[in-house]
């Protein structure tokens, strides 16, 4: 069983097939963690009932596949600047923070979209590179 974090890393036809096949539901447990978010902000984060998260952990159950997009796409970030930050407290820091370079918004608040998620990502590659305003 694979988690978030290294289906985030897999080749696209690979990670595909997980997205597809869903994960299990304790995934969102460890994805909140490593983001020192509780089950239920990640998943108000990413526009997904807590109620169904929560029915889903205790039937040992697998998310949908919009969950578990939604979930990888939110690792991949995480994976990615874990890069830059180096500490999961680091990356935490920086997610719940207004950044000036994404007009203030906090980055947590712009991944429950792939445009707002693509945006962060572009922001922590600026980072990397020395390029954010």
């Amino acid at each position: 069983m694979h988690t978030a974090f290294e289906v985030a890393e897999m080749p696209a036809i690979q990670a595909l097939e997980a997205i597809r096949a869903g994960l299990p539901a304790r995934a969102f447990e460890t994805v909140a963690a490593a983001l020192d978010l509780s089950v239920d902000e990640l998943a108000a984060t990413l526009g997904v009932s807590p109620r169904t998260i929560r029915d889903q952990r205790m039937k040992r159950a697998r998310l949908s596949r919009e969950t578990t997009e939604k979930l990888v796409r939110i690792a991949r970030i995480q994976n990615q600047a874990r890069r830059v930050f180096s500490t999961n407290d680091a990356v935490s820091g920086w997610l719940s923070s207004p950044s000036p370079a994404l007009a203030g918004s906090r980055p947590i608040d712009l991944l429950d979209t792939d445009l707002g998620s693509r945006e962060v990502e572009a922001v922590i590659n600026g980072i990397a590179y020395g390029n954010v305003m």
